[in-house]
């Protein structure tokens, strides 16, 4: 009984020293993302990440492999945010009757606050062609925002059939948004919410015809 007990301590000690890493590796993500959004991929270093996190180089390399695998939680990290942010808006948009126009508004609202942060995953995306440490987490980032688009068609009683066209669709309008954004363009996140609606908008016309035929 008492080796038992034992063993059992030993594995709530390394559980909990596995969440304590976790959640370092969350925070100094956190506080690395600021700095890659403002400066890019290429040119940010660690020393950079550590001098904006207040942390030692040498910490960063405790909990990170290398700068990619950094940047790589931080990419994961933020993304996640961003698509329980629209989830959080479908939601929102069920219960009041208009998720389109929560959708629309949900992306609009990510270029005008984060348009920085987003840059970097586009950032990301571009680099995981010559980086091939970055293409598992670029692949599953995009399985999921696809999976996210499928949530959102079926929230508005659309086939999925065509959700990689769907999403290949509003992708490319928020990128556009994104740029146009920053370089002080007025109106492009309104823009890109007026073309998100119209996106949607489109695939419940032509389902509805469809319907009808």
């Amino acid at each position: 009984m008492a080796k038992l007990q034992k063993l059992e301590k030993l594995k709530d000690r390394a559980e909990k020293k596995s969440v304590n890493r976790a959640e370092t590796r969350d925070e100094l993500a956190a506080h690395a993302i600021q700095t890659l959004a403002q400066l890019g991929y290429a040119r940010t270093g660690l020393r950079d990440i550590a001098q904006q996190s207040g942390r030692s180089v040498g910490s960063l390399t405790y909990y990170f492999d290398d700068k990619n695998d950094l940047i790589c939680h931080c990419v994961r990290l933020y993304k996640e945010k961003f698509i329980a942010e629209i989830d959080v808006a479908v939601r929102r948009g069920r219960m009041q009757g208009n998720v389109i126009e929560a959708v629309a508004k949900a992306f609009a609202t990510a270029v005008a606050e984060d348009a920085e942060t987003h840059r970097l995953w586009y950032d990301i995306r571009s680099q995981s062609l010559f980086e091939s440490q970055f293409r598992e987490v670029v692949g599953e980032i995009e399985t999921n925002l696809i999976l996210l688009i499928s949530r959102v068609l079926e929230s508005i009683g659309l086939s999925t059939s065509d959700v990689t066209l769907t999403y290949f669709l509003l992708d490319g309008a928020f990128r556009i948004a994104l740029q146009e954004h920053l370089e002080g363009q007025t109106g492009a996140a309104a823009r890109l919410e007026a073309q998100v609606k119209s996106v949607l908008s489109k695939n419940m016309r032509e389902c509805s015809k469809t319907k009808l035929v």
